[in-house]
């Protein structure tokens, strides 16, 4: 959508003429001076308008030659000064790595994951080599080379879209520099998820029957489809995308959403990697920052896992805090010591008090913790420490990242282990003697319930090794050949043997692919 700035009408040389009049009685007075106002063009690089412009000058005619001269100009005002070119990215390439984004060869934002974007840069108009580097174990490669012709008065939006064997691509999308009008909104939608099929976009008062609506596009919006932009009065909306042609089989729903005045969006709708049904999300850019808006249905998702060693089987159940009830809802069942399970969607996003009870007795209370989840979160709780003994149980709330990289193995190790003091962390290429001088720990002196992070490793086949502190000589967990490919999501947590003596004395390893967790038994 375009809009004709409004430009003063040009004046030449308008001049109004005051002088006194003769008095009655007195002597004539003086004739008054000449107010001149002038407008003029300015050029490109002009310092005050780099972009050109026109300046507006008022001031007295000091000397009486008709002429506005510099020096009796008195007010300057400029007129529609062309604005620089304003640059923003957008990471919508759902199974690529993290990414920095070059300039001609020099950083202007780094790592940037799926779904963030930047605010606007402001540059001079010229030409611009923009480059993507892909964040991967060991050389970074760069997997977007473009270059651009920036001009002014111009907005650009530059999205890398794509899977990564498509391969990746810069998608450009240019709008005019324009002020947003006053009290309203202004939004563009992009399609950006490549597996999706053509969709209709509707932007509507919350609960508006689709029926009787009108989507924004005008044609179906397939893959790197985007709309025009759309200007409407700030306040309260329900953005709902359709499959093509078809209002009653929403694929998104936004619920009710408040939108500022002056807020000028691009919107990406973009594949879902994360929990819930709806197959996309959304992405918003209001030039500063971007912010994901989940489906109103989005849940979130929490993998349970049983790691206490003294501990029966046992239930999870969850009080809602918003509500006066009492009434524990039942989220998973029967869990026995080494398994896990996704609990999946929390009756809804909110704050809950999580209780760990003996299997089929829900008064018998092993451990009640605090779960604060917000729509779209990935956790895992832990379940760990002796039911009766010391440390004494407890759980370990950890953030999740399930969205799948293909150029990386996603691998956290987590000291589980009750029984177990500070322990050294080996990950070394297969067939590494362990104890070479020159080996040192990945991760030394890792303390009961401390983990690794989240690590990004280069496919490959390795041998990891869990060994007490600063002691080689004793191997407590030993996984040889252990083989990493690109896109599995994987949780190691080290535990202690089961107490009844039959798995021997030394910790064990339970390995979770986290693309892949079975629901829980309610």
């Amino acid at each position: 959508m375009y809009k004709k700035s409004l430009i003063l009408p040009v004046l030449a040389s308008a001049v109004f003429l005051s002088a006194c009049d003769d008095g009655d009685d007195g002597n004539d007075g003086d004739d008054g001076l000449n107010s001149l106002v002038n407008t003029r063009e300015l050029p490109m690089g002009d310092a005050d308008c780099p972009g050109g412009g026109l300046v507006f000058e008022s001031g007295l005619d000091a000397n009486r030659n008709g002429v506005l001269d510099p020096e009796e100009v008195d007010n300057t005002t400029f007129l529609d000064c062309a604005t620089a070119p304003q640059l923003r990215a957008l990471h919508a390439s759902p199974d690529a790595p993290p990414v920095n984004i070059l300039v001609d060869g020099a950083p202007a934002l780094t790592n940037v994951d799926y779904t963030q974007g930047s605010g606007f840069l402001a540059l001079e108009e010229d030409e611009y080599r923009i480059q993507v580097e892909a964040i991967v174990p060991g050389d970074d490669p760069i997997v977007i080379d473009e270059t651009y012709e920036l001009e002014y008065r111009n907005d650009y939006n530059v999205v890398a879209i794509g899977n990564v064997a498509d391969p990746i691509e810069a998608f450009l999308i240019v709008n005019p520099t324009t002020e947003v009008f006053e009290g309203n909104i202004r939004a563009q939608v992009l399609h950006a998820a490549p597996d999706a099929p053509p969709v209709d976009v509707y932007v509507t008062a919350p609960d508006a029957d689709l029926a009787a609506s009108m989507p924004i596009n005008e044609d179906p919006l397939a893959y790197r489809d985007y709309t025009d932009q759309l200007e409407v009065p700030a306040g309260s909306y329900q953005v709902r995308v359709t499959l093509a042609g078809d209002p009653e089989t929403v694929v998104y729903d936004s619920g009710a959403a408040d939108l500022e005045a002056g807020t000028d969006l691009l919107i990406a709708a973009v594949e879902n990697t994360g929990p819930g049904a709806t197959p996309i999300q959304l992405v918003a850019l209001d030039g500063t920052e971007s912010t994901v808006i989940f489906d109103a249905a989005t849940p979130a998702a929490v993998v349970a896992v049983h790691a206490s060693p003294d501990a029966p089987a046992v239930d999870i159940l969850a009080d809602d805090l918003s509500t006066a009830e009492d009434d524990a809802i039942t989220l998973a069942s029967n869990v026995a010591f080494t398994q896990f399970c996704e609990i999946g969607a929390v009756p809804a996003p909110g704050d809950y008090t999580i209780s760990v009870t003996v299997a089929g007795d829900p008064a018998s209370v092993a451990l009640q913790f605090p779960l604060s989840v917000l729509e779209g979160d990935e956790l895992s709780a832990i379940v760990t420490g002796f039911a009766a003994s010391t440390p004494e149980i407890q759980a370990l709330p950890l953030a999740n990242s399930t969205r799948s990289i293909v150029t990386e193995s996603k691998l956290r190790i987590t000291h589980g282990s009750p029984s177990t003091g500070p322990v050294d962390i080996y990950l070394l290429p297969d067939g590494t003697d362990l104890n070479d001088p020159d080996v040192t720990p990945d991760f030394g002196a890792v303390p009961f319930t401390a983990d690794t992070g989240i690590l990004s490793i280069a496919p490959d086949t390795y041998d990891v090794y869990v060994t007490p502190a600063g002691d080689k000589s004793v191997v407590a967990i030993e996984v040889q050949d252990l083989g990493l490919v690109g896109g599995e999501v994987l949780d190691a947590i080290a535990r202690d043997p089961q107490t009844d003596g039959s798995e021997g004395a030394l910790p064990q390893l339970v390995v979770i692919d986290q693309t892949a967790v079975a629901a829980c038994t309610i």
